[in-house]
């Protein structure tokens, strides 16, 4: 099934500002330049989010490959980045809200504690506004912010 129309309506490219936060928002926050392009891909099925960023001056990129399967009601993603991911990517599943808020949770393991969870939303705001949220989730369900980055369409 095919993504809501405000997610289908998203290729192109994109530019903003990704901000990384090491330690929530109490930690520092590292600013980065940002890049991405958003294309529609598998039939229209699926929605691919292609993007860069700098990390202490050294070049980072990750994807985003979204789906939703609108009979369950279940919105589904991998994500992967050279930073945060690295050799893995990341199964998360969840829900669409309201048409224009993709919002998902995964996990990954941190040895010898338990599994950490994570989230991911993407809002559509505004015409040609995109917001890509990230939070890291504790054992115990706590929540810190990790990644916000706007984006505005280019062109």
């Amino acid at each position: 099934m095919p993504l809501p129309t405000p997610f289908t309506q998203l290729s192109g490219e994109w530019k903003g500002v990704k901000r990384l936060y090491l330690n929530g928002e109490s930690g520092p926050e590292i600013s980065s330049p940002s890049r991405m392009t958003i294309a529609k891909v598998s039939r229209d099925t699926m929605l691919m989010l292609a993007y860069t960023w700098k990390y202490e001056g050294l070049p980072h990129d990750g994807v985003l490959l979204l789906c939703h399967d609108e009979k369950a009601n279940v919105a589904t993603a991998a994500w992967g980045d050279s930073w945060h991911m690295n050799a893995r990517l990341m199964q998360c599943t969840g829900t669409i809200e309201s048409g224009s808020k993709f919002c998902v949770r995964g996990s990954y393991a941190a040895p010898p504690e338990p599994d950490w969870g994570w989230a991911i939303e993407i809002n559509i705001g505004e015409v040609n506004r995109l917001e890509i949220v990230m939070h890291n989730i504790s054992p115990e369900g706590e929540r810190f912010l990790a990644v916000r980055a706007e984006f505005s369409r280019v062109g």
